[in-house]
């Protein structure tokens, strides 16, 4: 890679991703069918297929793939009411401050403790106590736990769930007793499920908006010849490492498309490619989709501990010393991926670019902000943390109605890189990016916006 070459490609730092996505053309109408020739008897055309400019009827193909690993956080154009669904709402205080009860599935990693601790800040302020428990990731220890603050008659009940379909019977038992009952991921719930919402990331679109931006930025550079990368996952199976992956390639190939005159006719077009070039490169290894991009090998280090990655970044690297990015996942590997990149005697952002699928924490800003890695995808704890206890609040004193909420939230996802780092790198001593502001939409408010 040449440095110069790098230097070409800033001349499209300055378009913006909403940009972008408004970019997004519309099939133009079918020409009007001729009309008869004298030499022949009319007869009547036969109908054209109907036009699908917003791609509803590929998203719907999507959403019915038996395989949806790879697709977390899609949802249809139009959510039915779980409004008649039992979830002890109106809320009734049992106590004066009242208590929450929070299952944490790990206190293990900083995602974790700082989603407890945002938590705990938020409750401080609004006067709630806040009392927390941590299954490390045992399902049978985070029985007991929910038993124990069922037990309690807490006022409400948190889950950040181990596996949220194991324990739902436990959310019928809670709301049996007048508990409401609100879940934060990793995963999203059922809609028959009896609880206000599950909170999680949207780990598709976390990958999307990096690859958006990465064929932004790589455009000039790579419009002739295929992106060749390189991926580290947590662990392959994992919905949210394999999103983050297929958004990735799916966001790169709708914007090169674009940037190149051809796009496609929507974004639902270009994920159904990316989903299904994904699932090849996931069973076979590599794979190169068209001109465009290509997947030299992938390696899941099955854990998510900052030195886990680093033994399978240095099979990568050295496998493939002339790979052109490598894309990490989630950034508690990146720790890993960066220290053996310098390992091999290479200068990330000088000999390969390097972009993370999430998740925003400090080390990763610092070296957004040095250069040294591209942009990543942001999931932040604090809408699980400090964006549940807030949503209590508006429940409990500001008498927000909350009886017809999704079944899962999605918080919100944007790209963090190197021409819009001093916009979110404000404070080094910051472990994560800053929440943005953000209102969970009802049912009704989701559907009205989608226009289902």
């Amino acid at each position: 890679m040449k440095k110069t070459k790098r230097l070409l490609a800033t001349i499209l730092a300055l378009l913006m991703l909403a940009a972008v996505l408004s970019a997004c053309k519309k099939d133009p109408p079918a020409p009007p069918a001729p009309a008869p020739s004298a030499a022949q008897p009319s007869q009547a055309a036969p109908a054209p297929a109907p036009a699908d400019p917003t791609g509803a009827d590929v998203l719907a193909q999507l959403l019915a793939m038996p395989d949806r690993i790879p697709l977390a956080g899609l949802q249809p154009p139009k959510l039915d009411s779980r409004a008649h669904i039992d979830k002890a709402l109106p809320f009734v205080a049992k106590r004066d401050p009242i208590l929450i009860g929070w299952c944490s599935a790990t206190q293990g990693m900083t995602f974790f403790t700082e989603m407890v601790r945002s938590a705990q800040e938020t409750a401080d302020k609004y006067g709630y106590n806040f009392t927390f428990q941590v299954a490390n990731f045992d399902v049978n220890a985070q029985m007991t736990q929910i038993e124990n603050f069922l037990t309690q008659n807490v006022d409400f009940l948190v889950v950040n769930a181990v596996d949220i379909d194991a324990t739902a019977s436990y959310y019928q038992e809670a709301v049996e007793k007048g508990i409401p009952v609100i879940c934060v991921g990793p995963t999203g719930g059922q809609p028959q499920y009896p609880v206000i919402t599950t909170i999680v990331s949207g780990s598709f679109e976390a990958g999307y908006v990096v690859g958006i931006y990465t064929a932004q930025k790589l455009y000039e550079e790579f419009k002739d010849k295929p992106l060749q990368y390189a991926t580290l996952m947590s662990r392959v199976g994992d919905s949210d490492s394999e999103s983050r992956n297929c958004g990735f390639i799916s966001g790169y190939i709708f914007e090169h498309a674009r940037l190149a005159g051809s796009p496609y006719p929507n974004k639902w077009a270009a994920v159904m490619e990316g989903y299904n070039f994904w699932k090849s490169v996931r069973d076979k290894g590599s794979g190169t989709y068209q001109n465009v991009i290509g997947v030299l090998g992938w390696a899941s280090a099955s854990s998510t501990e900052s030195t886990a990655g680093q033994p399978f970044a240095a099979d990568l690297l050295t496998a493939h010393p002339d790979m052109d990015l490598f894309f990490i996942e989630t950034a508690t590997l990146e720790p890993g991926v960066m220290a053996e990149i310098e390992h091999h005697n290479m200068v990330a952002g000088t000999d390969l670019y390097v972009a993370c699928g999430a998740d925003g924490e400090n080390w990763t800003l610092a070296n957004i902000k040095k250069g040294l890695i591209l942009a990543t995808g942001v999931n932040v704890p604090y809408y699980t943390g400090e964006g549940v206890v807030e949503l209590i609040h508006k429940i409990v004193d500001e008498g927000f109605d909350a009886n017809n909420l999704p079944a899962t939230s999605y918080t919100p996802t944007y790209c963090i890189n190197v021409d819009n780092i001093d916009e979110f790198y404000t404070d080094p001593e910051a472990l994560f990016a800053p929440m943005q502001p953000w209102d969970i939409q009802t049912i009704d408010q989701y559907n009205a916006l989608m226009g289902g």
